[in-house]
């Protein structure tokens, strides 16, 4: 695998103890950051190759907040995002579009509940377990 990191800013210890077992069963590094400050410094520093990014944390826009923050910078534009939002579907409040993120949300993938964590390990190896990953 080459030594992949996989970035996971949420603050569900379930989701992030069940998305790191998942992921490290298929070789990949996972670093771990429960909010905005660490997830930028986290990302400036180790320059993950894939970032799951949670949508509601400590507030309903903190993973949109986060998400614009990461696509600003130069050295984090380019990292693929799968963004959970589980927690809209949970409370009804969907943003997405029949299954799908909404066009404004740039993307790679859109996670609604319940995730399937083996299956979500397989999507983030699909998009970066095979050389280098550049986003166009």
């Amino acid at each position: 695998m080459g030594g992949k990191k996989v970035l996971i800013v949420k603050d569900d210890p379930t989701f992030v103890a069940s998305a790191r077992a998942a992921l490290e069963a298929k070789g990949f590094e996972v670093l771990i950051a429960a909010d905005k400050p660490r997830a930028a410094i986290t990302a400036k520093r180790e320059h993950p190759d894939l970032i799951i990014l949670g949508l509601v944390m400590d507030s309903m826009s903190a993973g949109c907040s986060i998400l614009s923050a990461l696509q600003f910078e130069e050295e984090t534009k380019k990292i693929p995002v799968f963004l959970d939002a589980s927690a809209t579907t949970e409370t009804g409040f969907r943003i997405d579009q029949d299954g799908h993120a909404p066009s404004w949300l740039r993307v790679e993938e859109f996670l609604n509940a319940p995730v399937d964590f083996d299956n979500l390990a397989e999507r983030v190896h699909a998009i970066i377990g095979h050389g280098e990953y550049a986003r166009v």
